[in-house]
């Protein structure tokens, strides 16, 4: 059994798992480079080569026990047809909410839009650097995403 599901049946082990939340982040040079060469950070998440080279690029550097998968929590209105976009020094912006296009949005619509982040959890899990480790995805939760789509930034932005 995987360390990391040992630790969520509160399982014994003989150590606490590691990993990092923000593993594909900017103090990784490889990272910067690719993030230099892919503005479009949209764009950069439904690359599934590009996420799962990013994904593991902190398991190729430290000895640490899960891939966390290169995306982000807005992939999901994103998935739903609302447009979303990264701007420098700002963060996230979303256009406004179709709530009648979303009513509208088939399932498999839905999965076309966001494969990529599928295709790249596959490639990361059947990579041999992935073998004994788990691999984790990540969405954000309901009420936090309904701020986003609503609000149309950041919650942190609401008074800018």
């Amino acid at each position: 059994m995987k360390p990391l599901n040992k630790v969520i049946i509160n399982k014994d082990t003989s150590f606490n798992p590691l990993w990092i939340m923000r593993q594909a982040g900017r103090y990784l040079p490889e990272f910067r480079e690719i993030r230099k060469k892919n503005p479009d950070f949209i764009n950069l998440c439904l690359n599934d080569n590009l996420s799962a080279e990013i994904t593991l690029q902190p398991l190729k550097r430290f000895d640490i026990d899960a891939a966390i998968i290169f995306s982000d929590i807005l992939m999901l209105p994103y998935g739903l047809g609302q447009k979303v976009k990264f701007e420098k020094n700002f963060g996230p912006k979303l256009e406004n909410l179709d709530l009648k296009n979303i009513s509208n949005l088939d399932e498999i619509d839905f999965v076309q839009k966001i494969y990529p982040v599928y295709k790249a959890i596959k490639k990361v899990s059947s990579d041999p650097i992935v073998k004994n480790k788990n691999t984790i995805g990540f969405i954000g939760a309901p009420w936090t995403l309904l701020v986003y789509m609503i609000n149309l930034k950041s919650p942190k932005k609401r008074f800018e």
